[in-house]
């Protein structure tokens, strides 16, 4: 039988679901290796999120798939920091940490924030932090980010980054605002966004996750968010999310909002809400697992259909991706010598197998004297009478 190509085996494999992936690494060792591979990872992660059938709009995962019960994807202690490229970053009890793959099941815990804030009367800590979790592409590493402040009333907020790789503490920069609501940052263009405010304004901080740069996001120019958010640093009904791939900031006064802007070419503009009546988003629940050794484990709930807009656009977007918490440096180039020889290898035992069968019955016919006569008399074009 024909061996097919390296290239069209990958051709093949990236297609299929996580799922099935799981249950191909199965089939034989260079099929682990080859699918363990981050080349393989990366390309089956490009075709996710190009080509999800499933789809119109995003995939988003939340703790629950009602997020209007689940305001800061808070529900029963455990926190959802954020998701990029199937990876969701999850925080069972204050500043416990960690980050998993809901579908194959891998997880890694991450240390404690060294920063330890004087919380007074404060229950949880994370009223007075600010979350996020992204991929920083010029690293090719993950990032988890924690915003503190010292104390529940001062303005300035220090900023720590965690990368997979290091899984170490570093910090990154301060600001002179203070977070809102402990909400998560919104990842989006590579940056990670957050409303803040000080004594007198709300505004919009963004970190680049490559730079590690801050900066201030200008608003929406309309004279009624201008008065109801900008100057209302205590009004909690707007919040920033993303709608396709834009920006947006959602006024959550009616069940599908009034009003809802979008950032395209660093300018807002609002949104036509009409269009949520032809898109939708699939939006997963993730499940909470106990295990006997009394943490947790995580699990992918099945998706359910919402509009691309309200509430939902808050959740974290997600992909279905063999993407893993545990940084390597395998390469594609030695899997496939590490395939190569394992099948050749296989084409080795295949042949010996083969051997094994044929030359017993050779030496079988052989040492038959009847049937060497028989075969020498038909070569000479002879005839025997009798063969006994």
């Amino acid at each position: 039988m024909a061996e097919l190509a390296l290239d069209v085996v990958e051709d093949i494999l990236v297609r299929l679901d996580v799922e099935d992936l799981i249950r191909c690494k199965s089939v034989c060792k260079s099929w682990y290796s080859f699918i363990s591979c981050s080349r393989f990872v990366k390309a089956h992660l490009n075709h996710a999120y190009n080509n999800d059938p499933e789809l119109g709009g995003h995939r988003r995962i939340a703790l629950s798939s009602i997020l209007s019960i689940d305001n800061n994807c808070v529900l029963n202690g455990t926190h959802i920091v954020g998701s990029c490229n199937g990876l969701v970053c999850v925080s069972p009890l204050d500043f416990e940490l960690l980050v998993t793959n809901s579908l194959t099941r891998e997880e890694k815990k991450l240390p404690t924030p060294p920063f330890r804030p004087n919380l007074g009367k404060f229950a949880l800590m994370r009223e007075i932090v600010c979350w996020g979790f992204g991929y920083d592409f010029s690293t090719d590493d993950y990032k988890v980010i924690a915003g503190f402040r010292e104390t529940p009333s001062r303005k300035l907020t220090v900023f720590y980054a965690l990368t997979l790789k290091s899984n170490l503490w570093k910090v990154i920069g301060e600001v002179k605002y203070r977070c809102i609501d402990g909400f998560n940052g919104v990842l989006c263009g590579g940056a990670l966004h957050w409303f803040m405010s000080d004594k007198y304004k709300r505004v919009i901080i963004s970190l680049d996750l490559s730079t590690q740069e801050f900066k201030e996001i200008p608003q929406p120019a309309d004279e009624e968010y201008v008065n109801d958010v900008v100057n209302d640093v205590d009004d909690i009904e707007c919040f920033l999310g993303v709608i396709e791939e834009y920006l947006c900031i959602y006024w959550d006064r009616s069940p599908l909002s009034s009003k809802t802007w979008v950032m395209k070419n660093n300018t807002w503009e609002l949104y036509n809400n009409d269009h949520c009546e032809t898109k939708y988003d699939v939006s997963h629940s993730l499940l909470v697992l106990p295990k006997r050794n009394s943490s947790n484990a995580y699990a992918l709930g099945d998706g359910k259909c919402v509009p691309s807009a309200g509430p939902y656009v808050r959740a974290s977007i997600f992909v279905k991706s063999l993407v893993s918490p545990h940084p390597h440096s395998k390469n594609y180039e030695g899997q496939k010598r590490n395939m190569n020889k394992v099948r050749s290898k296989c084409l080795f035992f295949r042949y010996m197998r083969v051997y094994m069968l044929v030359v017993p019955a050779c030496m079988f016919i052989l040492n038959s004297p009847n049937l060497c006569l028989y075969i020498h008399s038909m070569h000479r074009g002879g005839k025997v009478m009798q063969v006994l």
